[in-house]
């Protein structure tokens, strides 16, 4: 996930409070610029002018950063003004989406709130802003760029339970892809942090999670593919000819069924040549003899479309099968 963090240099901005967001990787409080002798007044009319965004009471953000963040990066720079701005001595960190958040780690189907959580005792509070949770031992905490946060896999567990474990799917695929965790990181957390009392949703996305996974909306296929009992697919599989020659890495493969199953994301392809080059390479697929199914992301919310589009190619390539005059093969579901 791509990273917004580093302000721009803004013509006009009060060198102080530039260094202020940069030092603060775009993110301040109110009492920080006081400290180095900024007036109320000046940050008020800093606001006014877009320079700074203020988030809650003591809470600022980078506004020329704030203004070019997607939503996901959006909640990055909100989770550190809110912990710019609270009291020192406070014995927080930051949680669930937050955390991962901070970590560069993708995001889906999760609130825009700033999650933390009490370290060993204290009572969390909420608000239009931050939500509090129950506390956690210092053993689940680690300190990121200079900041408090639950350990990753802590995290994911954390988004299962309070968002689901869809959304936490996405997460942990893209932090077990990206090394950022390892499955017996995830045991580790589930033992010591025990989801499980009050969610089986963290197990559920535990069982699934897959370091193969590359992309959100694969993650989200597999979660389709799980709700509507299929057996789930092999994924990122290579694809030869029969002389040898490399031809495609696809997203998912039924082997015996020669079914290909590709999601396509929010942002697939990007141009006309990128759709040219897939369509030669779905040609040249289906010339040894596969089928397509394709997944766009908006499919992946409705899990009856995702039934009704891989149940159409199952009978496809079981026509083609039929066709070569070979034995009819088991269901995917």
């Amino acid at each position: 996930m791509h990273r917004a963090t580093t302000p721009a240099h803004h013509v006009g901005m009060d060198s102080r409070i530039r260094t202020t967001l940069t030092m603060g990787r775009g993110a301040t409080s109110a009492k920080r610029l006081a400290a180095i002798g900024i007036s109320g007044a000046e940050i008020a009319r800093a606001a006014r002018a877009g320079d700074l965004v203020r988030i809650r009471r003591n809470a600022l953000v980078d506004g020329e950063l704030w203004r070019a963040a997607k939503p996901w990066e959006r909640h990055e720079l909100r989770a550190r003004a809110v912990m710019a701005g609270l009291p020192k001595g406070h014995s927080v960190a930051l949680s669930h989406h937050s955390a991962l958040a901070l970590r560069g780690v993708s995001l889906h189907g999760v609130d825009d709130r700033v999650h933390l959580v009490h370290v060993g005792a204290g009572r969390g509070r909420s608000d239009g802003v931050v939500v509090g949770h129950r506390p956690v031992a210092e053993d689940l905490v680690e300190v990121h760029e200079g900041l408090r946060i639950v350990t990753p896999a802590v995290a994911c567990l954390q988004v299962a339970a309070q968002s689901g474990a869809e959304a936490a799917l996405v997460s942990a695929d893209h932090a077990l892809h990206s090394k950022r965790i390892t499955h017996q990181d995830l045991k580790a957390a589930f033992a010591a942090f025990a989801p499980g009392r009050w969610s089986r949703a963290p197990f559920q996305m535990s069982l699934l999670a897959d370091a193969r996974i590359e992309s959100a909306a694969e993650s989200r296929a597999r979660w389709a593919f799980q709700m509507l009992g299929f057996r789930q697919p092999t994924p990122q599989v290579r694809i030869y000819a029969d002389d040898g020659e490399y031809v495609a890495r696809v997203d998912f493969l039924y082997e015996e069924l020669k079914l290909i199953i590709e999601v396509d994301g929010m942002d697939k392809y990007q141009s006309r040549a990128d759709l040219i080059a897939e369509k030669l390479r779905e040609d040249r697929l289906r010339a040894l003899g596969y089928e397509f199914v394709r997944l766009t992301w908006a499919d992946l919310a409705d899990h009856l479309v995702v039934r009704r589009k891989v149940l159409d190619g199952v009978a496809r390539a079981e026509a083609r099968r039929q066709s070569r005059g070979l034995a009819s093969i088991p269901e995917v579901g």
